[in-house]
């Protein structure tokens, strides 16, 4: 296992912000990897001298967003994985920026143009399978309900976390999933509605030019697609 930087800090600043740093820098610096046991809260107060209690607040903060998790009569470990629904730091970071509908329709074209594109590279079959049943769902609310039904948030989310998915890349993925949410959660409200038929036609578009491998295609759905996202703000 991996050793945890634990010198002694300076008092300067907030000793619980110092030790939660010193925990972060051990994360990012691969001194501390998923699954290793965290060094005990007495060890760690006393080799970066200071009090016990701070060490145990500080470690509350980790705990929270779910990157390690304590084991009764065991430790305190990294998690493998971000808990099911821990804090998520970046999120509420996100959250606290201006919720402005230019900034967020400037973000995600380009960001969901990016990622589209690398999930055209990197999709499989088992991939296209999961995006079209997406497309096929909204595709059989069109024929089972009134033409005037509007597109809700979750339908056009289920299809763009599996574009994302077919990127394989966890760090796209984990920006990407913060960014939809963000985006759908706090904006959709905000938008006006999309209608049903529409929606279903450019998810399939879209669906067919990443299968295709048709940048053409994708090129034409997209400017489509960019040129109302703003207009639908309220």
């Amino acid at each position: 296992m991996s050793e945890m930087n634990l010198a002694s800090i300076q008092k300067k600043e907030k000793v619980t912000d110092q030790v939660l740093a010193r925990i972060k820098e051990s994360l990012k610096k691969g001194e501390l990897k998923p699954g290793d046991r965290l060094p005990g809260a007495r060890e760690i107060a006393d080799k970066m001298q200071v009090g016990i209690s701070s060490v145990r607040e500080a470690l509350k903060m980790p705990e929270s967003l779910g990157a390690v998790e304590s084991r009764q009569g065991e430790g305190t470990f990294v998690c493998n994985t971000l808990r099911e629904g821990a804090a998520n730091a970046f999120e509420i970071q996100l959250a606290l920026l201006p919720l402005t509908a230019e900034y967020l329709v400037e973000f995600r074209i380009i960001y969901e143009t990016a990622y589209t594109r690398l999930a055209m590279e990197h999709a499989t079959d088992d991939d296209f399978k999961i995006i079209e049943d997406a497309v096929v769902s909204l595709e059989e609310k069109v024929t089972n309900k009134p033409p005037d039904t509007f597109i809700e948030a979750e339908d056009e989310l289920k299809f763009h976390r599996a574009v994302l998915n077919c990127t394989h890349n966890p760090y796209i993925i984990k920006i990407g999933e913060v960014a939809l949410d963000l985006f759908f959660d706090v904006l959709h409200e905000r938008m006006e509605p999309l209608n049903i038929i529409e929606a279903a036609k450019d998810h399939r578009d879209i669906f067919n030019a990443i299968k295709n491998k048709d940048n053409e295609l994708l090129d034409i759905v997209f400017k489509k697609c960019f040129s109302w996202w703003g207009k639908r703000f309220k």
